[in-house]
This record gives structure tokens, C-alpha cells and sequence, in this order.
């Protein structure tokens, strides 16, 4: 009787314990499929004090060597404090450009990725496709690179750069009589021509990578443009007097006949001797491209554009820039080794960061970036924008929200919002690199 008892207890507990779990496992059901059903709660960003970040900025201007405090003064400048801002970590680098401690531009590069653009390759033609007027080309990669018919042709004038000086070779001056047309590519280059190449677009997916046949190496001041024949100057320059002297540098370069060059922005203001080192280290690096042309039959890379690190220093380095923080010793050795070789003036203004705060959290640029990926960015009176991306184009939409109007009559409202959402969104649109159609 005692064993009847004390089972009879023990069984009831533990059904009520099976009900209990059985219970506990539909409330939990219920909240994973609510969870599951539900949008995800959207995180509100606080917009960044800009007025802190000047303010900041202001400080490190004041700390400018004396030099560059008293040319700014003599040449009354009132501009902004630029930065250009590196940082290196074991998986990735990231540049970014501060005006007046605002990020303007943000770049990352993971370690191991391929640098596409702006890589030679030599190739074999595999494919003609008449219906899209294209070449397939062996490259040597998996994928074969896309070559259009138009991008076989000589480049077309370029209305963005004004020819000085006529630099052509006999061969280039009866292809140019020839008058070629799309129609004669599959003549000139059938299936299995040798050809050089490079690319323009990057693989996406499935496809390949875009290429082209009028190969451009960029320089510090100069690009060199090996199969075009021709000198010129880009036109934004905009200054006569200084178009007019940069006119007279090209015509006293001297160039291997065929080649052509174009004075980039950054040669504004520059001296003679500065495009004549360019053009000299642009010569010995295309003469490595062809002596690895000749070596193989085989479609290989011939050439590929430095890291993000070698890229800045070559793009961005300009007058404009007051000062370069990079937080890794081997990378500033190596900005400091290429300044020396194109603009031996900038070397002050590299500088190695040595603070134990990480680089970017020191200059206060992770919360911007943090922004950047937010489809809401609040606006600094108030309202706000919202980025949607989808695969047919981007919208843009204003929202005027709890905007602030400074003025207590109300009037011009809206369009205090439009003008602050103007600045924001080229801002956002130059951050988040958005391209194709985009409807505000």
C-alpha cells in the first residue's frame, strides 16, 4: 500500500511537468514565429554633431607646421582642413577623407582581393558574337573578359581633354585613313589573335570583366596612353595663363613615337620637372609590361594597379590635402618612399599615428561610416532621408520630420529641408558609391 502511495504522487508530478514544457514550448513557438513574420525594428540614428567635428579639426590645423600656417596665410586662403586618414588592419585597409573632420570619402580594400580595374592582361580571342558585337577573350582567369567591338576601335576624341600636339606613327596614320569601322573587326582580329587588353569593369557574378584596347597608365601628373599619338591637357584646368604654360611643357616632352600623354589635374601649378619624373617612371613601367608581353605566348596578367594604400598617395595627394595619418609603420614606410620619387614637398605632411586609440576612432570617423549603411540619416535640422536600394534604380525621399526652423515666421521651410537634404544626399551619394538610375 505504502508503494501504491508514493507512485500515484510521483506520476501526477510528472504530468504536470509534460504540460508545463508542452505549454512553454507553444509560448516560445509563437514568439519565434512572431519574430520570424514580423519586420525588424528599424534603429533610429542620431545624427553627429558636425560642429564638434570642425571644431576638432580646427585644433589639429592650428598644430600645422609653421611653413604651411604662413604660405595658407600669404596666399589667403580660406579653405577647407583636408585629412586623409589610413588605416591597416590584418583582413582589410581603409582611407578616409576628412574636410574640416566631415568624412567626405571612405574606401575599404580586404586583404587577398583581386584589383581588377585598371589591370593588363595579354589574351587570345575565343569568341566573336556578330549579334552583340563582342569578343570573348582568354585572359587566363576563370571567367573570359567581354571586349565590345567599340572598345577595340581607337578611342574616339575626347571632348574632356584638349589635343596639343600630334604624336602618331606611319601605322597609326593609315589605320587612321582606313577609316575602321565595326564592320572590319571580325577581319582584323579573328578567333585566336594575340591581343592586350585591359579591364574597365570588374567580373560581377557570372559574368566577366569589361575590357578595353586603348590601355591608360596613370601617373601622379601624367596618364600614359601607349597607342593613341597624342598630347593633351584635361579641361578642368580651366586657367588660360596656366593651360598656356602647361602647353609648352607638353611640346618640349620628349616621347617614343606612337605614345601619347594627358596632363591631369594634379599637374596644375606644377613645374617642368615634375612631368618629366613622371613621365620617366610611367616609361620604365610600361617597358616592364612589355618585356612580359614578349616572354609569353600564353594569356597572362601583364600588370596590376598598386593597393588602396599606393592608389591614395598616386590619386589623392594633392595640394589640397594638408596631412596624412597612417597607423602602420611598414605602410607609411612606403608612402614615404613614393612621395619621395613624385613630390619630395609632401613628405611633411605624411604622418605616422602612434596613439593606442585605434586611428579611426581617434578622428571619430566608425560612427560616420556607421551612418553610411543606415537607410534613415537624419538631417541637422531636424528631418531626414531615406535611402532605399532595390535592383531597378535607388530612391532618395525627404522627410521634412521634426525639422527646426530658424526662423519664427515659418516661411521658407521647405526649403531649408532641400537644401540641407541636397548637401546630405551627394554626400551619402559619394559615401555609399551609388550609381545607375536614382529618383529623389
Amino acid at each position: 500500500m505504502n508503494d501504491e502511495s508514493t507512485t500515484e504522487p510521483t506520476e501526477t508530478k510528472n504530468a504536470k511537468n509534460v504540460t508545463a514544457t508542452s505549454k512553454d514550448d507553444a509560448v516560445n513557438d509563437e514568439l519565434y514565429t512572431e519574430e520570424l513574420t514580423s519586420a525588424p525594428k528599424e534603429e533610429k540614428s542620431e545624427r553627429i554633431d558636425t560642429g564638434a567635428l570642425k571644431d576638432d579639426a580646427a585644433k589639429r590645423e592650428k598644430k600645422q607646421p609653421l611653413i604651411q600656417r604662413i604660405v595658407k596665410a600669404i596666399k589667403a586662403e580660406k579653405k577647407s582642413y583636408t585629412e586623409l586618414i589610413i588605416n591597416s588592419e590584418p583582413l582589410e585597409k581603409r582611407v578616409a577623407l576628412l574636410q574640416d573632420g566631415v568624412l567626405e570619402k571612405f574606401e575599404v580594400e580586404r586583404t587577398g582581393e583581386a584589383r581588377e580595374v585598371g589591370a593588363i592582361f595579354k589574351g587570345h580571342i575565343q569568341n566573336l558574337e556578330p549579334g552583340l558585337k563582342a569578343a570573348f577573350v582568354d585572359i587566363g582567369e576563370d571567367k573570359n573578359a567581354f571586349l565590345h567591338y567599340w572598345d577595340i576601335l581607337p578611342a574616339a576624341k575626347d571632348n574632356s581633354v584638349e589635343i596639343v600636339r600630334d604624336n602618331k606613327s606611319e601605322k597609326q596614320r593609315k589605320r587612321e585613313a582606313e577609316k575602321i569601322s565595326v564592320k572590319d573587326i571580325p577581319k582584323l582580329y579573328p578567333i585566336g589573335s594575340e591581343i592586350v587588353l585591359q579591364i574597365t569593369k570588374g567580373q560581377i557574378g557570372t559574368k566577366g570583366p569589361r575590357t578595353t584596347t586603348n590601355i591608360a597608365l596613370p601617373g601622379r601628373f601624367l596618364v600614359l596612353m601607349p597607342y593613341t599619338g597624342t598630347l593633351g591637357i584635361s579641361r578642368k584646368i580651366e586657367d588660360k595663363k596656366e593651360r598656356s604654360r602647361l602647353k609648352g611643357i607638353l611640346r618640349g616632352l620628349t616621347l617614343p613615337e606612337g605614345m601619347g600623354i594627358i596632363v591631369r589635374t594634379a599637374g596644375e601649378g606644377k613645374k617642368a620637372r615634375y612631368f618629366i619624373r613622371d613621365l620617366h617612371i610611367l616609361l620604365k613601367r610600361w617597358e616592364v609590361i612589355n618585356q612580359r608581353m614578349d616572354s609569353t605566348k600564353k594569356p597572362t596578367c601583364l600588370y596590376v594597379e598598386p593597393d588602396i594604400v599606393g592608389r591614395t598617395v598616386r590619386d589623392f595627394l594633392t595640394e589640397e590635402i594638408d596631412r596624412v595619418m597612417v597607423d602602420k609603420v611598414e605602410d607609411y614606410k612606403n608612402i614615404i618612399e613614393d612621395v619621395t620619387k613624385i613630390s619630395p614637398r609632401s613628405k611633411s605632411k605624411i604622418h605616422l599615428f602612434k596613439d593606442d586609440i585605434p586611428v579611426f576612432e581617434r578622428f571619430n570617423i566608425e560612427r560616420q561610416i556607421e551612418q553610411t549603411y543606415n537607410r534613415c540619416v537624419p538631417l541637422p535640422g531636424g528631418g531626414e532621408i531615406v535611402i532605399e536600394e532595390t535592383e531597378a534604380l535607388i530612391s532618395i525621399d525627404v522627410n521634412t520630420g521634426s525639422h527646426k526652423n530658424k526662423n519664427k515666421d515659418g516661411k521658407d521651410f521647405i526649403l531649408q529641408v532641400n537644401l540641407e537634404s541636397a548637401t546630405e544626399i551627394c554626400r551619402q551619394v559619394r559615401l555609399r558609391n551609388i550609381g545607375g538610375l536614382i529618383i529623389l
